[in-house]
C-alpha cells in the first residue's frame, strides 16, 4: 500500500506528469505569496497574488484528478485540470478552510485560556479537541467529495449521500486515507520550507512537498476506487 503510493510518481507516466505539474505550481505558489507579501499594501501586490491563486489551482486540479483517476482514464487536458481545481478549491473553501480557520483560533486561545485555571480553560480545552475532530472529519470528507466530482464531471456529485457514505464508511479507504493523510502532513512541513526560502533548499523543499502530496493523493485515491469499485460490484451481483 504505502510502497505503491511511493512509487507512483515516478515509476507511473501519468504519476511523473503530475508530479511535474505539482512541482510547478508549488514553486508559483511560494513565489506568488512571497512577492505579494513584499508588495503589500501596493496594488503590485495582485499579479504575484494571481500567480499563487493560479498555483493553487493546478495543484488542487492535479491531485484532484489523482483522486479521482483510473487506468483507463487519459491524461487531463490543461482545461479540465483547471476545472477540477477549480471544484477542489470550492469544497476546500466549504469543507477544510472553515475548520481549519476555526481549529488555528482555538489553538491560539488555549493556552492562555489554560493559564486562568478556571472553568474557561476547561471549557477551552474540550472545545479544542472537539475542533480536532471535526477538523478531521472535514480531511477525511474532503479526498471523498473531490474524487467523487473529479471521476464523474459533475461538482454535485460531491454531494451526493449515497455516493459518499458508502466510502467513507470503508475500511479499506480508511486505511489509506490515514497513510494518505500523514503524507499531506508531512508535504506541508515542506511547503513551509518552501515559502519561507528562495535559495536552493527551498527548490528541494517544493519538490519534496509535489512527491509527497501525489504520492498521499494516490494512497487515497487507491482507497477511493477500491470502495466505490466494491460497493458498484455488489450493487451488480
Amino acid at each position: 500500500m504505502i510502497g505503491d503510493a511511493l512509487r507512483y510518481p515516478v515509476g507511473d507516466e501519468i504519476g511523473r506528469a503530475a508530479l511535474l505539474r505539482s512541482g510547478v505550481s508549488v514553486v508559483a505558489i511560494a513565489v506568488g505569496l512571497r512577492y505579494a507579501a513584499a508588495f503589500v499594501p501596493s496594488t503590485v501586490a495582485l499579479v504575484p497574488a494571481l500567480v499563487a491563486l493560479t498555483g493553487v489551482v493546478v495543484l488542487l486540479g492535479t491531485t484532484a484528478f489523482v483522486l479521482g483517476s483510473d487506468e483507463r482514464r487519459p491524461r487531463p487536458s490543461a482545461r479540465a485540470v483547471v476545472r477540477s481545481g477549480l471544484g477542489a478549491l470550492a469544497l476546500a473553501a466549504a469543507l477544510l478552510v472553515p475548520s481549519t480557520v476555526l481549529l488555528a483560533r482555538s489553538l491560539t486561545e488555549t493556552p492562555e485560556a489554560l493559564a486562568l485555571k478556571n472553568e474557561a480553560g476547561l471549557f477551552s480545552l474540550v472545545s479544542s479537541t472537539a475542533l480536532v475532530f471535526f477538523f478531521l472529519a472535514c480531511a477525511y470528507a474532503y479526498p471523498v467529495a473531490v474524487a467523487a466530482s473529479a471521476s464523474t464531471g459533475r461538482l454535485q456529485a460531491a454531494v451526493e449521500a449515497d455516493a459518499l457514505l458508502p466510502v467513507l464508511t470503508d475500511p479499506t479507504y480508511f486505511l489509506r486515507w490515514t497513510v494518505g493523510f500523514s503524507l499531506v502532513v508531512l508535504a506541508t512541513w515542506f511547503a513551509v520550507t518552501t515559502v519561507r526560502r528562495g535559495d536552493a533548499p527551498g527548490l528541494v523543499a517544493a519538490a519534496a512537498t509535489a512527491y509527497l502530496l501525489v504520492a498521499g493523493a494516490r494512497a487515497v485515491g487507491t482507497g477511493y476506487a477500491r470502495a466505490s469499485g466494491d460497493r458498484s460490484a455488489s450493487k451488480s451481483r
